[in-house]
Protein backbone atom coordinates (compact mmCIF):
# COMPACT_ATOMS: atom_id res chain seq x y z
CA UNK A 1 0.00 0.00 0.00
CA UNK A 2 2.88 2.14 0.42
CA UNK A 3 3.82 1.90 -3.06
CA UNK A 4 0.07 2.56 -4.19
CA UNK A 5 0.21 5.78 -1.94
CA UNK A 6 3.21 7.15 -4.22
CA UNK A 7 1.04 6.41 -7.00
CA UNK A 8 -1.88 8.56 -5.62
CA UNK A 9 -3.89 5.69 -4.04
CA UNK A 10 -4.71 5.82 -0.26
CA UNK A 11 -6.93 3.35 1.31
CA UNK A 12 -8.01 4.46 5.23
CA UNK A 13 -10.58 1.79 5.44
CA UNK A 14 -9.47 -0.98 8.53
CA UNK A 15 -7.77 -3.90 7.40
CA UNK A 16 -10.34 -6.77 7.04
CA UNK A 17 -10.58 -10.25 6.45
CA UNK A 18 -10.74 -10.61 2.42
CA UNK A 19 -9.06 -7.34 1.91
CA UNK A 20 -5.72 -8.94 0.51
CA UNK A 21 -7.89 -10.92 -2.25
CA UNK A 22 -10.00 -7.66 -3.16
CA UNK A 23 -7.69 -4.92 -2.51
CA UNK A 24 -4.74 -6.00 -4.66
CA UNK A 25 -2.75 -3.65 -6.30
CA UNK A 26 -3.26 -4.29 -9.75
CA UNK A 27 -7.56 -4.26 -9.05
CA UNK A 28 -7.03 -0.44 -7.02
CA UNK A 29 -4.87 0.61 -10.14
CA UNK A 30 -7.66 -0.59 -12.22
CA UNK A 31 -10.30 1.27 -10.04
CA UNK A 32 -8.00 4.34 -10.36
CA UNK A 33 -8.18 4.49 -13.71
CA UNK A 34 -11.69 4.61 -14.09
CA UNK A 35 -11.45 7.66 -11.65
CA UNK A 36 -9.26 9.44 -13.61
CA UNK A 37 -10.70 8.72 -16.63
CA UNK A 38 -14.58 9.52 -15.28
CA UNK A 39 -14.55 11.00 -12.45
CA UNK A 40 -14.81 14.50 -14.17
CA UNK A 41 -17.88 13.35 -16.13
CA UNK A 42 -19.42 12.19 -12.63
CA UNK A 43 -19.09 15.61 -11.30
CA UNK A 44 -20.48 17.27 -14.30
CA UNK A 45 -23.53 15.58 -13.96
CA UNK A 46 -24.25 15.47 -10.33
CA UNK A 47 -24.03 19.40 -11.14
CA UNK A 48 -26.44 18.68 -13.86
CA UNK A 49 -29.11 17.01 -11.42
CA UNK A 50 -28.77 19.94 -8.83
CA UNK A 51 -29.43 22.35 -11.82
CA UNK A 52 -32.84 20.80 -13.13
CA UNK A 53 -34.26 20.45 -9.36
CA UNK A 54 -33.49 24.05 -8.92
CA UNK A 55 -35.87 24.15 -12.24
CA UNK A 56 -38.47 22.22 -10.58
CA UNK A 57 -38.33 23.97 -7.34
CA UNK A 58 -38.83 26.86 -9.49
CA UNK A 59 -42.36 25.53 -10.49
CA UNK A 60 -40.63 23.31 -13.66
CA UNK A 61 -42.39 20.18 -14.96
CA UNK A 62 -40.42 17.16 -16.25
CA UNK A 63 -41.96 16.03 -19.50
CA UNK A 64 -40.57 14.46 -22.70
CA UNK A 65 -37.58 15.88 -24.39
CA UNK A 66 -37.98 17.57 -28.10
CA UNK A 67 -34.72 17.37 -28.52
CA UNK A 68 -34.18 13.26 -28.31
CA UNK A 69 -38.09 13.04 -30.12
CA UNK A 70 -36.09 11.26 -33.19
CA UNK A 71 -34.28 8.44 -30.77
CA UNK A 72 -37.85 7.93 -29.50
CA UNK A 73 -39.56 7.65 -32.81
CA UNK A 74 -36.45 5.68 -34.56
CA UNK A 75 -36.23 2.22 -35.35
CA UNK A 76 -33.63 0.61 -33.54
CA UNK A 77 -33.59 -2.37 -31.17
CA UNK A 78 -30.79 -3.33 -28.37
CA UNK A 79 -28.13 -6.16 -29.18
CA UNK A 80 -29.44 -9.71 -28.83
CA UNK A 81 -29.43 -11.12 -24.80
CA UNK A 82 -27.42 -13.60 -23.53
CA UNK A 83 -28.26 -17.34 -23.11
CA UNK A 84 -28.26 -16.89 -19.23
CA UNK A 85 -30.82 -13.75 -19.37
CA UNK A 86 -33.39 -14.94 -22.06
CA UNK A 87 -35.69 -16.52 -18.77
CA UNK A 88 -36.21 -14.06 -15.93
CA UNK A 89 -39.55 -14.50 -14.30
CA UNK A 90 -38.52 -14.55 -11.05
CA UNK A 91 -35.47 -12.21 -9.66
CA UNK A 92 -34.35 -12.93 -6.17
CA UNK A 93 -32.60 -9.09 -4.53
CA UNK A 94 -30.40 -9.12 -1.38
CA UNK A 95 -27.34 -8.00 0.30
CA UNK A 96 -24.24 -8.96 -0.54
CA UNK A 97 -23.53 -11.12 2.95
CA UNK A 98 -22.27 -14.43 2.49
CA UNK A 99 -25.86 -15.86 3.37
CA UNK A 100 -28.00 -13.44 1.21
CA UNK A 101 -25.77 -14.56 -1.77
CA UNK A 102 -26.43 -18.08 -1.07
CA UNK A 103 -29.95 -18.32 -0.13
CA UNK A 104 -30.39 -15.88 -3.46
CA UNK A 105 -28.45 -18.44 -5.98
CA UNK A 106 -29.91 -21.45 -4.44
CA UNK A 107 -33.73 -20.18 -4.35
CA UNK A 108 -34.57 -21.45 -7.58
CA UNK A 109 -34.78 -17.89 -8.72
CA UNK A 110 -34.11 -17.27 -12.39
CA UNK A 111 -31.39 -14.08 -11.47
CA UNK A 112 -30.27 -12.80 -8.13
CA UNK A 113 -29.16 -9.49 -7.80
CA UNK A 114 -26.50 -8.33 -4.70
CA UNK A 115 -27.49 -5.23 -4.43
CA UNK A 116 -24.29 -3.03 -2.68
CA UNK A 117 -27.45 0.19 -3.03
CA UNK A 118 -30.35 -0.57 -1.29
CA UNK A 119 -30.00 -3.80 0.56
CA UNK A 120 -26.45 -2.81 1.87
CA UNK A 121 -25.60 -0.95 4.70
CA UNK A 122 -21.83 0.60 3.26
CA UNK A 123 -19.63 -0.34 6.32
CA UNK A 124 -15.85 -0.76 5.21
CA UNK A 125 -16.07 -4.70 6.07
CA UNK A 126 -19.47 -5.25 4.36
CA UNK A 127 -17.89 -3.76 1.28
CA UNK A 128 -14.69 -5.79 1.42
CA UNK A 129 -16.32 -9.02 2.57
CA UNK A 130 -18.87 -8.86 0.11
CA UNK A 131 -16.52 -8.38 -2.76
CA UNK A 132 -14.79 -11.74 -1.85
CA UNK A 133 -18.32 -13.59 -1.28
CA UNK A 134 -18.87 -12.50 -4.95
CA UNK A 135 -15.44 -13.54 -6.43
CA UNK A 136 -16.00 -17.17 -4.51
CA UNK A 137 -19.48 -17.60 -5.64
CA UNK A 138 -18.57 -16.47 -9.21
CA UNK A 139 -16.22 -19.63 -8.95
CA UNK A 140 -18.63 -21.85 -7.13
CA UNK A 141 -16.43 -21.82 -3.78
CA UNK A 142 -18.42 -20.13 -1.91
CA UNK A 143 -19.78 -22.33 1.36
CA UNK A 144 -21.38 -21.23 4.30
CA UNK A 145 -22.08 -22.70 7.61
CA UNK A 146 -25.25 -22.24 9.43
CA UNK A 147 -25.15 -21.84 13.43
CA UNK A 148 -26.64 -25.34 14.04
CA UNK A 149 -23.24 -26.80 12.21
CA UNK A 150 -24.88 -27.68 8.82
CA UNK A 151 -22.89 -26.72 5.55
CA UNK A 152 -24.63 -24.62 2.79
CA UNK A 153 -22.89 -25.25 -0.74
CA UNK A 154 -23.70 -24.17 -4.29
CA UNK A 155 -26.56 -25.87 -5.39
CA UNK A 156 -26.05 -27.63 -9.29
CA UNK A 157 -27.58 -25.12 -10.63
CA UNK A 158 -28.15 -21.81 -9.30
CA UNK A 159 -29.48 -18.20 -10.36
CA UNK A 160 -27.49 -16.13 -12.74
CA UNK A 161 -25.99 -13.58 -10.78
CA UNK A 162 -26.52 -9.58 -11.24
CA UNK A 163 -24.62 -7.01 -9.60
CA UNK A 164 -26.30 -3.45 -7.97
CA UNK A 165 -23.44 -1.06 -7.43
CA UNK A 166 -24.62 1.93 -5.71
CA UNK A 167 -25.24 4.83 -7.15
CA UNK A 168 -23.38 7.76 -9.44
CA UNK A 169 -24.36 10.10 -6.45
CA UNK A 170 -22.72 8.54 -3.63
CA UNK A 171 -18.90 8.27 -3.01
CA UNK A 172 -16.50 5.76 -1.11
CA UNK A 173 -14.45 8.12 1.27
CA UNK A 174 -12.73 5.45 2.48
CA UNK A 175 -10.69 5.41 -0.84
CA UNK A 176 -9.45 8.76 -2.73
CA UNK A 177 -7.27 8.83 -5.56
CA UNK A 178 -4.90 11.77 -6.31
CA UNK A 179 -6.71 13.15 -3.08
CA UNK A 180 -10.13 12.97 -4.07
CA UNK A 181 -12.57 10.74 -2.78
CA UNK A 182 -13.60 7.90 -5.24
CA UNK A 183 -16.93 7.15 -6.98
CA UNK A 184 -18.92 4.76 -4.90
CA UNK A 185 -20.32 3.27 -8.57
CA UNK A 186 -17.24 3.16 -10.10
CA UNK A 187 -15.45 1.05 -6.60
CA UNK A 188 -18.20 -1.48 -6.82
CA UNK A 189 -18.73 -2.35 -10.34
CA UNK A 190 -14.63 -1.54 -10.97
CA UNK A 191 -13.55 -4.08 -7.98
CA UNK A 192 -16.72 -6.38 -9.54
CA UNK A 193 -15.28 -6.60 -13.11
CA UNK A 194 -12.01 -6.50 -12.18
CA UNK A 195 -11.84 -9.90 -10.46
CA UNK A 196 -14.94 -11.60 -12.23
CA UNK A 197 -15.59 -10.70 -15.77
CA UNK A 198 -12.98 -12.92 -17.64
CA UNK A 199 -14.07 -15.86 -15.56
CA UNK A 200 -17.52 -15.05 -15.84
CA UNK A 201 -16.69 -14.63 -20.27
CA UNK A 202 -15.08 -17.66 -20.01
CA UNK A 203 -18.22 -19.61 -18.72
CA UNK A 204 -19.99 -17.90 -21.68
CA UNK A 205 -21.59 -15.49 -19.19
CA UNK A 206 -21.20 -12.41 -18.34
CA UNK A 207 -20.81 -9.50 -15.82
CA UNK A 208 -23.97 -8.37 -15.66
CA UNK A 209 -25.47 -5.43 -13.96
CA UNK A 210 -28.51 -3.49 -12.23
CA UNK A 211 -28.11 -0.25 -12.54
CA UNK A 212 -30.67 2.21 -10.49
CA UNK A 213 -31.15 6.17 -9.40
CA UNK A 214 -30.24 7.16 -12.89
CA UNK A 215 -32.16 10.43 -13.56
CA UNK A 216 -30.81 10.96 -17.50
CA UNK A 217 -29.94 9.66 -20.67
CA UNK A 218 -26.15 11.33 -19.94
CA UNK A 219 -26.16 9.12 -16.36
CA UNK A 220 -26.55 6.12 -18.84
CA UNK A 221 -24.38 7.49 -21.57
CA UNK A 222 -21.68 7.47 -18.72
CA UNK A 223 -22.24 3.68 -17.65
CA UNK A 224 -21.70 2.78 -21.28
CA UNK A 225 -18.82 4.47 -21.55
CA UNK A 226 -17.61 2.68 -18.17
CA UNK A 227 -18.40 -0.51 -19.80
CA UNK A 228 -16.53 0.16 -22.87
CA UNK A 229 -13.51 1.16 -21.49
CA UNK A 230 -13.41 -1.58 -18.76
CA UNK A 231 -14.10 -4.36 -21.59
CA UNK A 232 -10.86 -2.87 -23.43
CA UNK A 233 -8.46 -2.32 -20.71
CA UNK A 234 -9.62 -6.18 -19.44
CA UNK A 235 -9.18 -7.17 -22.95
CA UNK A 236 -13.14 -8.89 -22.99
CA UNK A 237 -15.43 -8.96 -26.06
CA UNK A 238 -17.58 -5.72 -26.46
CA UNK A 239 -20.98 -7.01 -24.64
CA UNK A 240 -19.30 -8.74 -21.87
CA UNK A 241 -20.28 -5.97 -19.32
CA UNK A 242 -24.86 -6.14 -19.90
CA UNK A 243 -26.95 -4.15 -18.09
CA UNK A 244 -30.72 -3.90 -16.38
CA UNK A 245 -31.82 -0.38 -16.57
CA UNK A 246 -33.77 0.00 -12.93
CA UNK A 247 -36.32 2.77 -14.11
CA UNK A 248 -37.15 4.51 -10.74
CA UNK A 249 -36.96 8.38 -10.92
CA UNK A 250 -39.32 10.83 -12.95
CA UNK A 251 -36.93 12.32 -15.04
CA UNK A 252 -35.28 8.72 -15.51
CA UNK A 253 -39.21 7.48 -16.51
CA UNK A 254 -39.49 10.78 -18.88
CA UNK A 255 -36.00 9.52 -20.37
CA UNK A 256 -36.40 5.84 -20.26
CA UNK A 257 -36.29 4.95 -24.19
CA UNK A 258 -32.90 7.40 -24.43
CA UNK A 259 -31.75 5.73 -21.32
CA UNK A 260 -31.74 2.58 -23.06
CA UNK A 261 -30.76 4.29 -26.33
CA UNK A 262 -27.53 5.00 -24.50
CA UNK A 263 -26.99 1.58 -23.19
CA UNK A 264 -28.47 -0.15 -26.38
CA UNK A 265 -25.33 -2.31 -26.88
CA UNK A 266 -24.76 -3.31 -22.80
CA UNK A 267 -28.56 -3.01 -22.20
CA UNK A 268 -30.44 -6.65 -21.30
CA UNK A 269 -33.64 -5.16 -19.43
CA UNK A 270 -35.82 -2.31 -18.43
CA UNK A 271 -37.55 -2.94 -14.23
CA UNK A 272 -39.51 -0.76 -12.03
CA UNK A 273 -39.47 -0.37 -8.57
CA UNK A 274 -42.32 1.80 -6.64
CA UNK A 275 -40.68 2.53 -3.26
CA UNK A 276 -37.09 4.40 -5.06
CA UNK A 277 -39.90 5.98 -7.66
CA UNK A 278 -41.78 7.38 -5.27
CA UNK A 279 -38.61 8.87 -3.55
CA UNK A 280 -37.96 10.49 -6.57
CA UNK A 281 -41.53 11.64 -6.92
CA UNK A 282 -41.25 13.22 -3.39
CA UNK A 283 -37.46 14.86 -3.67
CA UNK A 284 -38.14 16.36 -7.30
CA UNK A 285 -41.56 17.86 -5.77
CA UNK A 286 -40.46 18.90 -2.46
CA UNK A 287 -41.62 22.26 -2.82
CA UNK A 288 -44.62 21.86 -3.80
CA UNK A 289 -47.65 21.47 -1.49
CA UNK A 290 -49.74 20.59 -3.87
CA UNK A 291 -47.87 17.76 -4.15
CA UNK A 292 -48.25 16.06 -0.55
CA UNK A 293 -48.88 12.41 -1.26
CA UNK A 294 -51.29 10.34 1.18
CA UNK A 295 -50.06 7.59 3.91
CA UNK A 296 -47.88 5.26 1.46
CA UNK A 297 -50.30 2.36 2.27
CA UNK A 298 -52.38 3.79 -0.27
CA UNK A 299 -50.10 4.58 -2.84
CA UNK A 300 -49.82 1.05 -4.63
CA UNK A 301 -48.86 0.22 -8.15
CA UNK A 302 -52.93 0.50 -9.46
CA UNK A 303 -52.92 4.10 -8.28
CA UNK A 304 -52.94 6.08 -11.88
CA UNK A 305 -49.56 7.81 -12.01
CA UNK A 306 -47.59 5.10 -11.20
CA UNK A 307 -49.85 1.98 -13.62
CA UNK A 308 -49.03 4.42 -16.46
CA UNK A 309 -45.29 4.35 -15.23
CA UNK A 310 -45.08 0.60 -15.57
CA UNK A 311 -47.44 0.79 -18.84
CA UNK A 312 -44.48 3.15 -20.09
CA UNK A 313 -41.31 0.90 -18.94
CA UNK A 314 -43.59 -2.17 -20.47
CA UNK A 315 -44.19 -0.74 -23.61
CA UNK A 316 -40.23 0.65 -24.12
CA UNK A 317 -38.46 -2.54 -23.25
CA UNK A 318 -40.86 -4.63 -25.48
CA UNK A 319 -40.65 -2.44 -28.21
CA UNK A 320 -36.66 -2.43 -28.22
CA UNK A 321 -36.46 -6.21 -27.38
CA UNK A 322 -35.57 -6.69 -23.82
CA UNK A 323 -37.82 -7.60 -20.86
CA UNK A 324 -39.82 -5.81 -18.37
CA UNK A 325 -39.40 -6.65 -15.13
CA UNK A 326 -41.71 -5.73 -12.25
CA UNK A 327 -41.50 -4.22 -8.25
CA UNK A 328 -39.56 -5.85 -5.81
CA UNK A 329 -42.32 -7.55 -3.36
CA UNK A 330 -41.37 -6.84 0.42
CA UNK A 331 -43.61 -9.34 1.97
CA UNK A 332 -41.62 -11.52 3.98
CA UNK A 333 -43.32 -15.00 5.57
CA UNK A 334 -44.55 -15.18 8.77
CA UNK A 335 -44.29 -19.26 10.42
CA UNK A 336 -45.36 -17.58 13.59
CA UNK A 337 -48.69 -16.36 12.44
CA UNK A 338 -50.94 -18.62 10.40
CA UNK A 339 -53.72 -16.48 9.31
CA UNK A 340 -50.83 -13.05 8.79
CA UNK A 341 -49.04 -15.25 6.87
CA UNK A 342 -51.62 -16.02 4.84
CA UNK A 343 -52.98 -12.32 4.16
CA UNK A 344 -49.33 -11.63 3.11
CA UNK A 345 -48.99 -13.76 0.78
CA UNK A 346 -52.48 -13.24 -1.17
CA UNK A 347 -51.19 -10.06 -1.70
CA UNK A 348 -47.88 -11.15 -3.15
CA UNK A 349 -49.87 -13.47 -5.54
CA UNK A 350 -52.01 -10.55 -6.39
CA UNK A 351 -49.19 -7.75 -6.85
CA UNK A 352 -47.51 -10.99 -9.15
CA UNK A 353 -51.04 -11.78 -10.92
CA UNK A 354 -51.90 -7.72 -12.05
CA UNK A 355 -47.83 -7.45 -13.01
CA UNK A 356 -48.23 -10.70 -15.43
CA UNK A 357 -51.88 -9.53 -17.14
CA UNK A 358 -50.39 -5.83 -17.01
CA UNK A 359 -47.24 -7.38 -19.45
CA UNK A 360 -44.36 -7.78 -17.39
CA UNK A 361 -42.07 -10.54 -18.25
CA UNK A 362 -40.73 -11.31 -14.96
CA UNK A 363 -41.00 -9.21 -11.24
CA UNK A 364 -38.79 -9.69 -8.22
CA UNK A 365 -38.80 -10.72 -4.66
CA UNK A 366 -36.72 -9.54 -1.37
CA UNK A 367 -36.76 -12.88 -0.05
CA UNK A 368 -35.96 -16.07 -1.50
CA UNK A 369 -38.84 -18.02 0.14
CA UNK A 370 -41.09 -15.88 -1.96
CA UNK A 371 -39.38 -17.12 -5.53
CA UNK A 372 -41.64 -20.18 -6.61
CA UNK A 373 -45.12 -18.10 -5.05
CA UNK A 374 -44.47 -14.99 -7.27
CA UNK A 375 -43.30 -17.43 -10.51
CA UNK A 376 -46.78 -18.92 -10.74
CA UNK A 377 -48.17 -16.13 -12.36
CA UNK A 378 -45.76 -15.57 -14.72
CA UNK A 379 -45.44 -19.47 -15.68
CA UNK A 380 -49.62 -19.15 -16.32
CA UNK A 381 -49.33 -17.02 -18.28
CA UNK A 382 -46.49 -17.05 -20.33
CA UNK A 383 -46.65 -21.19 -20.62
CA UNK A 384 -43.67 -21.11 -23.44
CA UNK A 385 -40.51 -21.52 -20.96
CA UNK A 386 -38.16 -22.04 -23.86
CA UNK A 387 -38.98 -19.04 -25.64
CA UNK A 388 -37.89 -15.64 -25.40
CA UNK A 389 -40.56 -13.34 -22.84
CA UNK A 390 -40.53 -10.00 -24.83
CA UNK A 391 -41.44 -12.54 -28.09
CA UNK A 392 -44.89 -13.51 -26.60
CA UNK A 393 -48.15 -11.37 -27.36
CA UNK A 394 -48.59 -8.27 -24.57
CA UNK A 395 -51.29 -6.08 -24.44
CA UNK A 396 -50.44 -2.82 -26.11
CA UNK A 397 -51.61 0.99 -25.13
CA UNK A 398 -50.87 4.27 -26.12
CA UNK A 399 -48.33 5.58 -24.76
CA UNK A 400 -48.60 7.24 -21.16
CA UNK A 401 -48.75 11.54 -21.28
CA UNK A 402 -46.71 13.91 -19.25
CA UNK A 403 -50.28 14.40 -17.11
CA UNK A 404 -50.65 10.70 -16.75
CA UNK A 405 -46.88 10.71 -15.14
CA UNK A 406 -47.42 13.37 -12.69
CA UNK A 407 -51.28 13.01 -11.74
CA UNK A 408 -51.02 13.27 -7.74
CA UNK A 409 -52.91 10.87 -6.50
CA UNK A 410 -55.51 11.39 -3.74
CA UNK A 411 -56.20 10.25 0.08
CA UNK A 412 -55.87 10.70 3.95
CA UNK A 413 -52.83 11.73 5.73
CA UNK A 414 -53.40 9.68 8.80
CA UNK A 415 -51.65 9.62 12.34
CA UNK A 416 -51.16 5.92 11.74
CA UNK A 417 -49.00 6.64 8.92
CA UNK A 418 -47.24 9.10 10.20
CA UNK A 419 -46.25 6.87 13.06
CA UNK A 420 -45.81 4.00 10.59
CA UNK A 421 -43.08 6.16 8.73
CA UNK A 422 -41.20 6.97 12.17
CA UNK A 423 -41.37 3.11 13.16
CA UNK A 424 -39.91 1.94 10.30
CA UNK A 425 -37.42 4.70 9.81
CA UNK A 426 -36.13 4.24 13.46
CA UNK A 427 -35.85 0.17 13.01
CA UNK A 428 -34.33 0.73 9.86
CA UNK A 429 -31.68 3.57 10.21
CA UNK A 430 -30.45 1.86 13.96
CA UNK A 431 -29.88 -1.24 12.21
CA UNK A 432 -28.32 -0.09 9.54
CA UNK A 433 -25.70 1.91 11.64
CA UNK A 434 -25.02 -1.81 12.91
CA UNK A 435 -23.96 -2.41 9.43
CA UNK A 436 -27.56 -4.29 8.47
CA UNK A 437 -28.83 -3.22 4.70
CA UNK A 438 -32.44 -4.70 5.36
CA UNK A 439 -34.85 -5.28 8.05
CA UNK A 440 -38.35 -6.73 8.73
CA UNK A 441 -40.59 -4.36 10.34
CA UNK A 442 -44.10 -5.13 10.53
CA UNK A 443 -43.32 -8.50 8.36
CA UNK A 444 -42.75 -6.52 6.02
CA UNK A 445 -38.84 -5.70 4.57
CA UNK A 446 -37.43 -2.77 4.76
CA UNK A 447 -34.27 -1.56 2.86
CA UNK A 448 -33.06 1.98 2.56
CA UNK A 449 -35.42 2.83 -0.11
CA UNK A 450 -38.30 1.94 2.01
CA UNK A 451 -36.73 4.23 4.08
CA UNK A 452 -36.30 7.20 1.65
CA UNK A 453 -39.92 7.29 1.58
CA UNK A 454 -40.19 7.46 5.21
CA UNK A 455 -37.89 10.27 5.84
CA UNK A 456 -39.04 12.41 2.33
CA UNK A 457 -42.45 12.14 3.22
CA UNK A 458 -42.27 12.96 6.83
CA UNK A 459 -40.39 15.81 5.80
CA UNK A 460 -42.94 16.76 3.23
CA UNK A 461 -45.91 16.70 5.27
CA UNK A 462 -43.75 18.48 8.33
CA UNK A 463 -42.74 21.54 5.70
CA UNK A 464 -45.80 21.78 3.80
CA UNK A 465 -48.60 22.10 5.60
CA UNK A 466 -50.10 18.82 5.83
CA UNK A 467 -53.18 18.19 8.03
CA UNK A 468 -54.54 14.89 9.39
CA UNK A 469 -57.66 13.66 8.28
CA UNK A 470 -58.72 14.59 12.25
CA UNK A 471 -57.94 18.04 11.59
CA UNK A 472 -54.20 18.41 13.25
CA UNK A 473 -51.03 19.96 11.24
CA UNK A 474 -48.28 18.37 10.77
CA UNK A 475 -46.24 20.24 13.03
CA UNK A 476 -42.65 19.62 14.65
CA UNK A 477 -44.06 19.39 18.08
CA UNK A 478 -46.36 16.39 16.30
CA UNK A 479 -43.65 14.72 14.95
CA UNK A 480 -41.59 15.24 18.10
CA UNK A 481 -43.92 13.56 19.58
CA UNK A 482 -44.88 10.72 17.95
CA UNK A 483 -41.18 10.06 17.63
CA UNK A 484 -40.70 9.61 21.15
CA UNK A 485 -43.78 7.88 21.60
CA UNK A 486 -42.22 5.21 19.01
CA UNK A 487 -39.06 5.15 21.02
CA UNK A 488 -40.90 4.25 23.88
CA UNK A 489 -43.03 1.40 22.31
CA UNK A 490 -39.50 0.21 20.72
CA UNK A 491 -37.89 -0.01 24.11
CA UNK A 492 -40.82 -1.88 25.47
CA UNK A 493 -40.83 -4.52 23.00
CA UNK A 494 -37.09 -5.02 22.90
CA UNK A 495 -36.44 -4.76 26.80
CA UNK A 496 -33.93 -2.71 28.33
CA UNK A 497 -30.58 -5.21 27.51
CA UNK A 498 -31.02 -5.41 23.89
CA UNK A 499 -32.07 -1.81 24.06
CA UNK A 500 -28.56 -0.60 25.05
CA UNK A 501 -26.74 -2.61 22.93
CA UNK A 502 -28.53 -1.07 20.14
CA UNK A 503 -27.96 2.58 17.81
CA UNK A 504 -31.25 4.09 18.84
CA UNK A 505 -29.96 7.46 19.86
CA UNK A 506 -28.20 7.85 17.14
CA UNK A 507 -30.49 7.08 14.78
CA UNK A 508 -33.15 9.09 16.23
CA UNK A 509 -30.41 12.11 15.42
CA UNK A 510 -30.18 10.73 12.05
CA UNK A 511 -33.92 10.44 11.82
CA UNK A 512 -34.04 14.33 13.67
CA UNK A 513 -31.30 15.81 11.07
CA UNK A 514 -33.54 14.29 8.34
CA UNK A 515 -36.57 15.81 9.02
CA UNK A 516 -36.61 18.80 11.01
CA UNK A 517 -34.23 20.15 8.37
CA UNK A 518 -35.39 22.71 6.02
CA UNK A 519 -33.75 21.24 3.31
CA UNK A 520 -34.55 17.89 2.10
CA UNK A 521 -31.50 15.84 1.96
CA UNK A 522 -30.64 13.69 -1.31
CA UNK A 523 -30.15 11.22 -0.34
CA UNK A 524 -30.23 9.76 3.70
CA UNK A 525 -26.63 8.78 2.99
CA UNK A 526 -25.23 11.87 2.77
CA UNK A 527 -25.76 12.46 6.37
CA UNK A 528 -25.80 8.72 7.44
CA UNK A 529 -22.69 7.78 6.53
CA UNK A 530 -20.86 10.45 8.68
CA UNK A 531 -22.34 8.64 11.53
CA UNK A 532 -21.11 5.16 9.80
CA UNK A 533 -17.63 6.27 10.10
CA UNK A 534 -18.29 7.64 13.40
CA UNK A 535 -19.29 4.41 14.85
CA UNK A 536 -16.17 2.90 12.37
CA UNK A 537 -13.60 4.84 13.78
CA UNK A 538 -15.08 4.06 17.27
CA UNK A 539 -14.44 0.20 17.30
CA UNK A 540 -10.69 0.74 15.77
Amino acid sequence: MAQLASEGIVIRGASVNGCEEILTPDALRFVAELHRCFEPKRRDLMAQRAAVQAIMDAGGRPGFLDETRETREGDWSVAPLPDDLRERRVECVGSVDRRAIMDGLNSAANVYIANFDDATAPTWETLIRGQAFLRQAVRGTITHEASDGRRMEMAPVVATLMVQPRSWHAIESRVTIDDQAVSAALFDAGLYLYHNAEHLHARQSGAYFSLGKLESRHEAKLWNEVFLYAQHQLDLPAGTARATVVVDTVSGAFEVEEMLFELRDHAVGLACDRWNYLFSFLKTFQSRPECLLPDVGLVTMERHFLHKYAQLVIAVAHRRGVPAIGVPAMQVPIPSDTIANRVAMARVMADKSREAELGFDGSRVGHPDLVQLARGPFDALWSLPTSLPTSLPKPTEARPSAKDLLTVPEGPITEAGLRHHVTVALRYLESWLRGKGTVPVRHDLADRAVVEVARAQLWHWLHRGAVLDDGRPVTEKLYSATVDYEMGSIRRALGDEEWALGEFGRARDLLDALVITPTLDSFLTVLGMEALLEIEASLR
